[in-house]
């Protein structure tokens, strides 16, 4: 006997679960159980430490942060124990990861939004006009940029990851027509400051945003009826009126964008969101003689792009759509990069709507994103294969079948989200402004992607060959073999289970410290990983069984090891390859380490690199020093002002 004197709700519940344990009855002791932390746990994490304390650069650590890391926390035991044992255990093993594990059941990943839909419904930040005022179609330009901002902002509510807007400057455009150049400036000034000022994304951060930006309006574009102030302007609803007629907008306002980037904010400090994604397109390569003749005062494609080259060179800023090889399909459809290295896209000859969404036919519009992501653990597979060639790729199958099960559940546990409404902005069908009925559905929920994304390619072949990516062919050719064999078998999964599974890179660094730890404490797989391992191996041993944050990492998806001593010209040999075989995202880095070459270097290298190899994405990274009390790049102050080199009078003058 216990001499219990009461019995509480928790001690039942303890006993029901010890009694379904003993039955052999996991799945309903798992469905019974509670999540939940220990209050000494949940203590740490309101002081900033314990769980997950440095997981997201992106968070700056206050209040609200610890209501999401125990939310976080909770959700991600509750979903492990929702889901069948075995494909729970094949996350927590390390053979693969679910990304954004805290928002499996609740919410798809990311969205690539076309602006047009704003512009023509208005804002409605709840989704369905309830708890939010609504606004109708904006009438001015600094209506629509606040639109185009709290979109972004609202849409965080209703997915685990980035927002962003596909051809940006063109769909915003009409509104600035016949506007002065400081009137533009100071709007796109606007629009930066309230991007990185709105404190409202998960977890009390900014909005993880960004804008794919043209220098002009591209072919695709420029006899299609514009979109605003309510109306699409096609003869019908409006008077005719086509993007071309707004090519001088569109410049004005990719420079004003670039010099507010340029100068930074009130402190010189670099502006982290929205990440300008600068698009590379044949249709800007050659310039528009005819309309520079015409317009001597506007400037020039090389100009605009000199401009981002500027930006990348003083803060690393940029990342840059490749759009020249003819993979990428330009002229044939759209496509654009985001969150990183995720690239979507949707081309005439695959959706039936495609021409409809370039007229806005009643409201139907462009909708790219993802539901969600997953990594596989290719070096693990590489030590199961035993030296076997066609088992590893049979290992890798394997975890992308593991994958798709997950993908299967995710899309079972969404219906059930999205029959209850709660996803109300991602669902939304405002009211039509011409017709008064409900529009178009904002989202175009079963086009989203499920993403597989590879980590340890390099390790992987490493251990079978003995030699990393760049030291031999061997290793190479495996490399390219692997990744071709998952390509294909992804557009097998996807034509089998009906759902469109892209291969990418996916940006998995903390992933890939979790691979190469989950190994090294596995006694099955330590004397392997322990040999490919990058980081400080010793250092890991010795700590090991008292931390899991270890000094070890598998290299990121198809890269070559950050470490290796590699010219940049081999890496992009060797790295170019594998973009279009791992379509669903990759990025290329060129790190530029504290130095700030000159821009027409940068500018010049880049578009030879776009001319002539197959690498769709890139950026240029550079090492910025931080000073926590002034956040400043630190360089001697200038004798006339005594200001430090990183602060410019337009920074000083810039304002919210």
């Amino acid at each position: 006997m216990l001499g219990l004197q009461s019995l509480s709700g928790p001690l039942i519940r303890e006993i029901v679960n010890m009694t379904l344990l003993e039955r052999g009855l996991v799945p309903y002791r798992n469905v019974c159980t509670r999540v939940g932390t220990p209050v000494f746990d949940a203590h740490l994490i309101d002081v900033g430490r314990g769980f997950e304390a440095h997981d997201n650069a992106n968070l700056q650590e206050n209040a609200e942060t610890s209501h999401k890391k125990k939310a976080d926390k909770i959700s991600k035991e509750q979903y492990l124990l929702q889901l069948p044992p075995d494909l729970a255990d094949h996350h927590l093993r390390g053979d693969l990861h679910i990304h954004d594990l805290e928002y499996f059941g609740t919410r798809p990943f990311c969205q690539d939004w076309d602006l047009r839909y704003f512009l023509y419904y208005g804002l409605m930040p709840d989704g369905n006009g309830t708890k939010a005022s609504v606004a109708g179609p904006a009438k001015r330009a600094e209506v629509a940029v606040l639109h185009a901002v709290k979109a972004l902002g609202s849409a965080q509510t209703n997915f685990a990851g980035g927002q962003g807007y596909y051809n940006f400057l063109t769909f915003m455009a009409p509104f600035f027509e016949g506007m002065d150049y400081e009137e533009i400036k100071q709007l796109m000034q606007m629009f930066v400051y309230e991007m990185t000022q709105m404190m409202v994304a998960r977890g009390g951060q900014v909005v993880f945003s960004s804008v794919q930006l043209s220098p002009g309006v591209p072919t695709l574009w420029k006899d299609k009826p514009c979109v605003y102030r309510g109306k699409v302007w096609n003869g019908e609803q409006a008077p005719l009126r086509t993007y071309n007629e707004f090519e001088r907008e569109v410049r004005l306002l990719f420079k004003a964008l670039m010099e507010v980037m340029l100068e930074g904010d009130y402190w010189g400090k670099p502006f982290s969101f929205p990440k300008p994604e600068i698009s590379i397109e044949p249709d800007f390569l050659n310039e528009d003689e005819e309309f520079n003749r015409e317009h001597p005062d506007l400037p020039t494609y090389q100009d605009l792009y000199l401009m981002t080259f500027e930006l990348a060179s003083k803060y690393g800023t940029p990342y840059y759509d490749n759009q020249i090889p003819p993979y990428r399909g330009a002229g044939e459809g759209i496509s654009c990069y985001q969150c990183c290295a995720y690239q979507f896209s949707s081309l005439a000859d695959e959706d039936d709507e495609f021409e409809d969404k370039l007229y806005f036919r009643e409201g139907k519009h462009f909708s790219m994103g993802s539901w969600m992501v997953m990594s596989i653990n290719c070096p693990r597979a590489a030590y199961k294969a035993e030296g076997d060639q066609e088992r590893l790729f049979a290992e890798l199958k394997a975890l992308m079948d593991t994958a798709v099960e997950l993908f299967r559940i995710k899309r079972r546990w969404m219906s059930h989200i999205r029959t209850n409404g709660r996803m109300p902005f991602a669902m939304q069908r405002p009211k039509d402004p011409n017709t008064g009925e409900r529009g178009a559905v904002a989202v175009d929920l079963e086009g989203l992607v499920y993403t597989i994304g590879v980590v340890g390619v390099n390790e992987m072949v490493q251990h079978f060959t003995g030699h990393q990516l760049h030291e031999s062919r061997d290793a190479f050719r495996l490399a390219v073999r692997a990744m071709t064999e998952l390509e294909m078998y992804a557009r097998e999964l996807s034509q089998k289970h009906n759902m469109t599974i892209a291969l990418a890179r996916t940006p998995a660094e903390t992933t890939g410290q979790r691979f190469a730890v989950a190994d090294l404490l596995d006694e099955r797989f330590r004397d392997h990983a322990i040999r490919v391992v990058k980081g400080d191996a010793d250092a890991a041993l010795d700590t090991l069984g008292t931390t899991l944050d270890l000094p070890i990492y598998y290299t990121n998806g198809t890269h070559i090891a950050p470490g290796a001593p590699v010219p940049l010209t081999k890496r992009i040999e060797i790295e170019h390859i594998f973009f279009p075989i791992v379509d669903g995202g990759n990025i290329f880095h060129v790190w530029l380490g504290e130095a700030r070459p000159d821009p027409r270097g940068l500018m010049e290298m880049a578009m030879n690199l776009c001319r002539t190899t197959q690498i769709g994405y890139f950026a240029f990274t550079r090492d910025l020093t931080v000073s926590l009390k002034e956040y400043r790049e630190l360089k001697p102050a200038r004798p006339d002002t005594g200001k430090t080199a990183g602060t410019s009078p337009a920074a000083d003058r810039a304002g919210a």
